[in-house]
Order: C-alpha cells, then sequence, then structure tokens
C-alpha cells in the first residue's frame, strides 16, 4: 500500500500513514503523545499510562493553551465588558467590537485546537479500553478513561458556547479507506441541545470513575471533584438551566474545597495547587516556547515581555472603564489592585479609552516577570455563585447571600442582603464579575443570564472632551454565537454557518 499523508480537516488533526502495514500515529508534539491505533495488539499498561501523560501535556502544550489560556480571556473578558481589545490584533479588535466574521484567525485557531485535542481523545479511548495487560487494573483502566472523556466534554462545553451547535465526533477516524474516512469527517452541526447531551454523557462517567478529589498530587489532574465542578457549570449554561442539578452537584463540590485566607496568595506563586484550586493549568516548571507563563508574565518595568503587561508594545486585553468603575464602586479595593495595576506610559503607546499617565494593566497573573504562573480553569468561588442563583431560583434568598457574603468577606467587603431574587441575582452578578475578573467567566455569565445585548449596548470608553464616549457596539441578537470559520467550512462541506454571518 502507499505511503499516504491525511490532513483530518474536522479535528485540525495530523494522521500520518506509515510506510509498514499502514500504520497510524499522531503528530508528534509532544514525544507522549504519540498514539498507535487500529491495530490488532493491545498496549500495555506502561503504554496506556503514556497515552494519558501525553494527554495532559497535549492539554497543556503550546497550541492548545493559545486556546485554554490566551483566548479563554480574550473571548471571555475582552469580548464582555470587562476590557477592551488593545494591542494591534485585528482579529481581537474585531471580537471587540461585535464586527467578527468567518475569516476571523482567532476563531479558527480555537475551533482548530479544540478538534485536535477532542481528535486526540478519540484516539486514545478505545486504545486503553482494549488493553488487556493485568498490570492495569479495571480501577485505574476507569480512571483514565474519565480523564479523557472528561477533557473531550470540556473541549465540547468551550465549543458549544463559542459556535453553538458543532460537529459531534466521538470515535477515531475510520482510515480503511477514502470513502470511509470521509463518512467518519464529514459531519453536519449537530444541535446543540445534542452537543450537551454528549458532554453529560462524558462527565457523568467522569465523576463516577475519576479518582477522588483528595488524591491528586497536582490540581491539573481530572477528580471527581473537577468533573462534579464541570456538571455545575454545565447545568447552569444549558439553555434550559436545570438549577436542581447545579444545586445538587455545587454540593458535591463545595465541601470538598476552601477559599484560602487571602486573596493575593491566588496569584503570588507560593501557593499552588492551594485548597480552592479545583483545576489548574500548571506551569510546565522550563523556560522556552512551550511555557505556559509565558503568555502572561507580569514584567511591569518598562519590558516588552508579556502579552498582557509590561511596555514597549501596547497589550492587549486592557481593562474596561466600566469595570474599574465597579470595583471602585463597591470599594473593593483589594481585588481592584490584585487585578489591575495603573502606571504612566507616556511616550510608549496611547489609548483612546484611558490617559496614558495613568494606565491600567491586568497583573492578576502577579509573576516576577519570569512567566512561571499557573492558571486557574476552575475555582471553588465559581461553584459557590453558582450555587448562590440555583437558591435564588429555589427562593431562598438568606442561603444565597450567604455564599455570596463568604466570598465578600474574603476580600474584607461587608455583607449584602436581598429583599427581591432581582436583588440577589443583581448581586451575584456583581460578585463573579469582581471576583472572576480575567479568568474567561464573563462573556458566557453575561450570555446565560440573557444580559448581554443589554449591558454591551450601554457600554462606554473613555473620557473624550469631558464626555464619556460611548462605543456603539449596537449587538444583535445573533451575535450571541461566533461564525463558523470558513477555513473549517471548506475542509467540512457538511457545515453551514450560523445564521446572520
Amino acid at each position: 500500500m502507499k505511503c499516504k499523508h491525511i490532513f483530518y480537516g474536522i479535528s485540525s488533526l495530523l494522521l500520518v500513514w506509515g510506510a509498514t502495514g499502514c500504520s497510524k500515529v499522531l503528530d508528534q508534539q509532544p514525544v507522549t503523545s504519540i498514539v498507535a491505533y487500529d491495530t490488532a495488539a493491545s498496549i500495555s499498561a506502561g503504554e496506556a499510562e503514556k497515552l494519558i501523560s501525553g494527554m495532559y501535556l497535549f492539554y497543556k502544550g503550546y497550541d492548545i493553551m493559545e486556546w485554554s489560556v490566551l483566548d479563554r480571556i480574550t473571548n471571555g473578558d475582552a469580548i464582555a465588558d470587562n476590557a477592551y481589545a488593545g494591542g494591534d490584533n485585528t482579529a481581537n479588535i474585531m471580537l471587540d467590537n461585535f464586527t467578527a466574521n468567518s475569516l476571523n484567525n482567532n476563531l479558527n485557531r480555537d475551533w482548530g485546537y479544540a478538534y485536535k485535542m477532542i481528535g486526540r481523545v478519540n484516539i486514545i479511548i478505545p486504545q486503553i479500553e482494549k488493553c488487556t495487560d493485568p498490570a492495569l487494573t479495571p480501577a485505574r483502566k476507569n480512571q483514565m478513561l474519565s480523564e479523557a472523556r472528561f477533557l473531550r466534554a470540556y473541549c465540547y462545553f468551550d465549543l458549544v458556547r463559542l459556535f453553538g451547535g458543532v460537529p459531534l465526533l466521538l470515535k477515531a477516524p475510520d482510515l480503511t479507506s477514502s470513502e470511509s474516512l470521509l463518512n467518519s469527517t464529514i459531519v453536519a452541526r449537530a444541535s446543540v441541545d445534542s452537543v450537551y447531551g454528549s458532554i453529560l454523557k462524558d462527565l457523568w462517567f467522569a465523576k463516577d470513575n475519576a479518582m477522588e478529589t483528595g488524591n491528586a498530587a497536582t490540581k491539573f489532574l481530572i477528580t471527581k471533584g473537577t468533573a462534579n465542578a464541570a456538571l455545575t457549570q454545565v447545568y447552569a449554561h444549558m439553555p434550559t438551566p436545570n438549577w436542581d442539578s447545579v444545586s445538587y452537584y455545587a454540593d458535591r463540590v463545595i465541601p470538598q474545597y476552601n477559599l484560602v485566607t487571602n486573596y493575593t496568595f491566588l496569584w503570588d506563586n507560593s501557593h499552588k495547587n492551594n485548597s480552592e484550586a479545583i483545576w489548574e493549568l500548571n506551569y510546565f516548571g522550563y523556560a522556552g516556547p512551550d511555557a505556559i507563563g509565558n503568555w502572561i508574565p507580569s514584567n511591569l518595568v518598562g519590558g516588552s515581555i508579556g502579552n498582557y503587561q509590561g511596555g514597549g508594545w501596547k497589550k492587549f486585553n486592557i481593562p474596561s472603564n466600566d469595570l474599574v468603575s465597579q470595583f471602585r464602586t463597591e470599594g473593593d479595593s483589594v481585588r481592584l489592585h490584585t487585578s489591575i495595576k495603573f502606571l504612566n506610559i507616556t511616550g510608549q503607546y496611547s489609548d483612546p479609552n484611558w490617559p496614558a499617565s495613568d494606565y491600567p494593566f491586568i497583573v492578576k497573573y502577579n509573576d516576577p516577570g519570569s512567566g512561571i504562573n499557573d492558571v486557574y480553569i476552575m475555582r471553588l468561588p465559581d461553584i459557590m455563585l453558582l450555587k448562590a442563583e440555583a437558591l435564588v431560583k429555589a427562593n431562598n434568598l438568606s442561603g444565597a447571600m450567604a455564599l455570596v457574603n463568604q466570598v465578600r468577606t474574603r476580600v474584607g467587603l461587608g455583607n449584602k442582603s436581598a429583599a427581591t431574587a432581582a436583588e440577589a441575582e443583581m448581586a451575584i452578578a456583581v460578585e463573579r464579575r469582581l471576583e472572576l475578573a480575567f479568568e474567561g467567566y464573563r462573556w458566557n455569565d453575561l450570555v446565560r443570564t440573557g444580559k448581554a445585548i443589554e449591558v454591551m449596548n450601554a457600554q462606554k470608553g473613555g473620557i473624550v472632551n469631558g464626555v464619556q464616549n460611548p462605543l456603539n457596539y449596537n449587538v444583535q441578537p445573533f451575535r450571541l454565537i461566533m461564525p463558523v470559520p470558513q477555513a473549517q467550512m471548506d475542509l467540512n462541506p457538511a457545515l453551514v454557518q450560523s445564521p446572520g454571518y
């Protein structure tokens, strides 16, 4: 048989047909993610462990991390009212201004990176399932499968919130013939409900079979706590939220974790894998292009390092006037100054929204300039405040406000009360915004609560000639989901564009 190179377009996964027997392997970055599949022989327990290690490394690697960290904050905060795009990246600016189209490079890479991860998982799962090595115990095998299925579910969770219905690929591509390859990869968009149904199945398996919450040596390993936290989030974000399920799964998360005593500890690099971290993207521990922290170091002394902080060139994701105003209105000095630092950048660059003499930078990732930050994908306050929302839906306003006030007490703020559900929901929304700023939550919160259009169309920028400049976003309903990237439609003729684009 001829040697062939096949590009798996739906998942952006490069498959290589080897010279002998058409052996199929994943591309070789990182090395431990090489996966042979469609072979008769069962892999060993050691090989299965390497597959899982490689899966984690790939998620933390340069490309996927660009999506799970850098674009997470752009998509969650700059599209929303927490930040302006900043910088000079056209793709970022169009997302911020609600003018993005199917040619937006950020959206194309987000789609591609997600399906790269999904593609790897779909190849890993059957390899582990058919492993017959007695050294791989049934419990460990199920743990491995739960970790793989969790990452697949979370990729789809990110995709469905960004794009709406997307192709559901749950098996490795069938490479037995060209026709079978096309049939297994040229897949139409599934409904939003179908995508959520698949996410739930994977997460239910994960919460039943993952390692116990307290057993993880690092908070990046998938545990029952991680799975239950994801289920809490998913039930809150579904088109019709299931608040009873939000409450149920939050109750299985909250007792397993504790708020750290000092909010600044979360960002000082001396309290990694702490008591409130549920899922933490760990720094690799070495320098180089794959080091996670290299996206976000806090070199604020005139250096050009970092995408969010420092001098030299205009940084991305500049904190918004509206967010800073809300911090100050709440008297929230701790979280304001832990999240944002104002510096004089006169002579370096200008911005219509802020004076150069008092210019804000994100400093939540407060490393000494070497890029050693871990990144939180999930923290306890997110789950506490989702539980508070569920309690409001159950007409338990006092219980909801008790959770809000636990989060506020940690940063030295007084208690709030609410006489109505609307007041309680507003208090929760404000608390989520200030607690989780620049962690990628805000846009999804606005969309799922039905506030996105109202809030964004009211946004104003900096003060020009004594008047705060309206941003005139004019967000239309179709903009609540993003366009399918044209590059993906070119690869997959079964795809149709989202309405309005």
